[in-house]
Protein backbone atom coordinates (compact mmCIF):
# COMPACT_ATOMS: atom_id res chain seq x y z
CA UNK A 1 0.00 0.00 0.00
CA UNK A 2 1.41 3.51 -1.03
CA UNK A 3 0.18 6.94 -0.35
CA UNK A 4 1.21 10.43 -1.85
CA UNK A 5 0.66 13.19 0.39
CA UNK A 6 1.48 16.46 -0.81
CA UNK A 7 2.45 19.31 1.90
CA UNK A 8 1.90 16.78 4.74
CA UNK A 9 4.24 16.36 7.60
CA UNK A 10 4.24 12.52 8.54
CA UNK A 11 4.47 12.02 12.42
CA UNK A 12 4.32 9.32 14.94
CA UNK A 13 3.27 9.64 18.46
CA UNK A 14 3.33 6.90 20.94
CA UNK A 15 1.27 6.36 23.99
CA UNK A 16 1.07 3.85 27.31
CA UNK A 17 -2.83 3.20 28.40
CA UNK A 18 -1.61 4.23 31.75
CA UNK A 19 -5.51 4.10 33.36
CA UNK A 20 -8.86 2.68 32.27
CA UNK A 21 -9.81 6.25 31.18
CA UNK A 22 -10.26 7.45 27.40
CA UNK A 23 -7.28 8.32 26.67
CA UNK A 24 -6.88 10.80 23.56
CA UNK A 25 -4.69 10.19 21.21
CA UNK A 26 -4.96 12.91 18.95
CA UNK A 27 -7.40 16.11 19.41
CA UNK A 28 -7.61 17.48 15.20
CA UNK A 29 -6.68 21.31 14.94
CA UNK A 30 -7.45 20.86 11.18
CA UNK A 31 -8.42 17.91 9.12
CA UNK A 32 -6.34 14.94 9.76
CA UNK A 33 -5.32 12.31 7.95
CA UNK A 34 -4.42 9.33 10.19
CA UNK A 35 -2.79 6.59 8.57
CA UNK A 36 -2.23 3.83 11.07
CA UNK A 37 -3.04 2.85 14.83
CA UNK A 38 -1.09 0.03 16.48
CA UNK A 39 -1.80 -1.51 19.80
CA UNK A 40 0.65 -4.00 21.17
CA UNK A 41 -0.63 -5.72 24.64
CA UNK A 42 2.58 -5.51 26.87
CA UNK A 43 1.99 -7.44 29.66
CA UNK A 44 1.14 -11.06 28.65
CA UNK A 45 -2.76 -10.56 29.59
CA UNK A 46 -5.57 -9.99 27.18
CA UNK A 47 -7.38 -6.77 28.01
CA UNK A 48 -10.02 -5.36 26.10
CA UNK A 49 -9.42 -1.98 23.79
CA UNK A 50 -11.70 0.72 22.30
CA UNK A 51 -10.50 3.09 19.89
CA UNK A 52 -13.14 5.65 19.01
CA UNK A 53 -13.68 9.10 17.11
CA UNK A 54 -15.17 11.44 19.45
CA UNK A 55 -16.39 15.10 17.48
CA UNK A 56 -17.23 16.16 21.35
CA UNK A 57 -21.03 14.67 22.02
CA UNK A 58 -20.93 11.40 20.13
CA UNK A 59 -18.36 8.58 19.89
CA UNK A 60 -17.79 6.55 16.60
CA UNK A 61 -16.20 3.34 17.38
CA UNK A 62 -13.30 1.61 14.95
CA UNK A 63 -12.62 -0.67 17.71
CA UNK A 64 -15.14 -1.42 21.23
CA UNK A 65 -14.14 -3.75 23.44
CA UNK A 66 -12.05 -5.67 21.33
CA UNK A 67 -9.83 -8.23 23.23
CA UNK A 68 -6.23 -8.17 22.57
CA UNK A 69 -3.95 -11.13 22.31
CA UNK A 70 -1.02 -11.40 24.90
CA UNK A 71 2.02 -9.30 23.41
CA UNK A 72 0.06 -9.73 19.66
CA UNK A 73 -0.11 -6.08 17.91
CA UNK A 74 -3.45 -4.84 16.62
CA UNK A 75 -3.04 -2.80 13.10
CA UNK A 76 -5.28 -1.21 12.27
CA UNK A 77 -3.99 0.42 8.66
CA UNK A 78 -6.96 1.86 7.13
CA UNK A 79 -6.60 5.38 6.02
CA UNK A 80 -9.40 7.85 7.45
CA UNK A 81 -9.60 11.89 7.97
CA UNK A 82 -10.22 13.15 11.09
CA UNK A 83 -12.36 16.12 11.52
CA UNK A 84 -11.41 19.65 12.71
CA UNK A 85 -11.80 19.78 16.70
CA UNK A 86 -12.46 15.92 16.32
CA UNK A 87 -10.54 13.74 18.68
CA UNK A 88 -9.25 10.09 18.39
CA UNK A 89 -9.05 8.21 21.60
CA UNK A 90 -8.21 5.16 23.23
CA UNK A 91 -9.66 3.28 26.42
CA UNK A 92 -8.37 0.25 28.01
CA UNK A 93 -9.93 -2.28 29.86
CA UNK A 94 -6.89 -2.82 32.52
CA UNK A 95 -4.06 0.10 32.55
CA UNK A 96 -0.68 -0.29 31.98
CA UNK A 97 -1.05 -3.19 29.71
CA UNK A 98 -1.49 -1.70 26.07
CA UNK A 99 0.88 1.08 24.27
CA UNK A 100 -0.67 2.89 21.03
CA UNK A 101 1.22 4.25 18.04
CA UNK A 102 -0.49 6.50 15.73
CA UNK A 103 1.07 8.04 12.73
CA UNK A 104 -0.66 10.58 10.86
CA UNK A 105 -0.14 13.30 8.15
CA UNK A 106 -1.09 17.19 8.95
CA UNK A 107 -1.81 19.26 6.08
CA UNK A 108 0.60 22.53 5.92
CA UNK A 109 -2.08 25.31 5.10
CA UNK A 110 1.44 26.74 3.88
CA UNK A 111 2.62 24.35 1.75
CA UNK A 112 -0.76 23.64 0.12
CA UNK A 113 -0.68 27.94 -1.04
CA UNK A 114 -4.41 29.07 -0.98
CA UNK A 115 -6.45 25.78 0.78
CA UNK A 116 -8.24 26.28 3.59
CA UNK A 117 -8.70 24.02 6.45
Amino acid sequence: MSFTIAGATLSTRAFKLDSTSAIDLYNAKKRTTILSVVACEISGATPNYTLELFDGMTSFFIFKEKPLVAHEPLIFNEPFVLGNNWTLRATASVADQIDVLITYAEPDATALGQARF
